[in-house]
């Protein structure tokens, strides 16, 4: 990954204005932001910086991200406690298109606020990697992990459509999970961004994400909950957190004008699909014993709200 954080230094700090060397253009945004979140899984106050930066050279573009929050919640992975977190996130793709109105940081997952360039060219079709990494405190220390990121992003005049998954396993530099198989094990997300006359964006989409109890291996794998009476191993899970399973498959909106935005994403935490979902990955292509998901239990509502004001600057103010 060094070579691509070298190459994101460069957009970054030498890239706000824009810079041309035969075909060789940059382009690039900060912002800094404050943000408050309520929910009834997490609830939390943040404070962040966003930068994001693209590359053109005749038709072939490289763009890249890179996030650092700081939070303090009340609630968090829907346990009720008090705590100092923070987070970082940093993704590539690479493509085709002139792609300079900045649309490409709606893909950000620690971010639900766009740097947008209204007077930008449009148009961008590629792929890339990331990763992103959540640190808590105390109780909750060893839910903090790191997930691996693969994203398709497509564009078309100012409209954008991408595509995330996320995974805490590891493959080489490209995909680089913390391999825990347990907290934020998977997500996939589907998103829309549209920008209206150069100053307002929308956002629309859908994710499912699990989150998964840290499991014990001390014990043998003989739970009987969610193990299809006895016929397949099933983890015990640690202490002090044995029922922290959720999986939540929602809808999200967001708008954002000016220095300000607002979003939602309102859903179910849903164990049947959580154990469903996990369950057909362990049972065939892991071949792992299954997590002792509360098969039982009814759907939950799962809801958030966002508010967000923020300060952006980029090479086109």
């Amino acid at each position: 990954m060094k070579p691509l954080l070298f190459v994101l230094c460069i957009v970054f700090f030498f890239g706000v204005s824009s810079i041309e060397a035969q075909k060789l253009n940059a382009h690039g945004g900060v912002m800094l932001k404050g943000t408050i979140l309520l929910g009834n899984q997490n609830q939390w106050l943040q404070v962040g910086a966003f930068g994001f930066g693209v590359l053109n050279y005749g038709d072939a573009s490289l763009e890249s991200g890179l996030s650092f929050v700081s939070y303090q919640f009340v609630k968090r992975h829907t346990k009720k406690l008090n705590g100092l977190a923070y987070s970082y996130e940093f993704f590539t793709l690479v493509g085709i298109g002139k792609n300079s109105n900045l649309l490409g940081s709606s893909v950000s997952k620690l971010n639900n606020e766009v740097i947008f360039n209204g007077n930008g060219d449009t148009g961008f079709a590629g792929l890339g990697f990331g990763f992103s990494n959540d640190n808590l405190p105390n109780t909750l220390k060893s839910y903090g992990i790191k997930n691996g990121q693969f994203i398709m992003r497509f564009s078309n005049a100012n409209h954008s459509i991408h595509g995330i998954f996320t995974n805490d396993f590891k493959f080489g530099s490209l995909f680089n999970g913390e391999r825990s198989d347990y907290a934020t094990t998977g997500a996939f997300y589907i998103g829309y961004t549209s920008m209206y006359d150069r100053q307002r964006v929308y956002q629309a989409g859908i994710g499912v994400e699990l989150f998964t109890s840290q499991p014990d291996y001390s014990r043998p794998p003989r739970n009987p909950i969610n193990s299809d009476d006895g016929r397949k191993n099933v983890w015990y899970t640690l202490p002090p957190y044995k029922d922290l399973f959720y999986s939540n498959l929602y809808a999200y909106g967001a708008f954002q004008d000016g220095n300000y935005s607002v979003s939602t994403r309102i859903g179910i935490n849903s164990q049947h699909l959580g154990a469903y979902i996990q369950n057909l990955l362990h049972d065939g292509i892991g071949l792992n014993p299954r997590f002792p998901w509360d098969v039982t239990q009814k759907n939950i509502l799962f809801i958030e709200a966002t508010g967000s004001i923020n300060h952006t600057i980029t090479d086109h103010d």
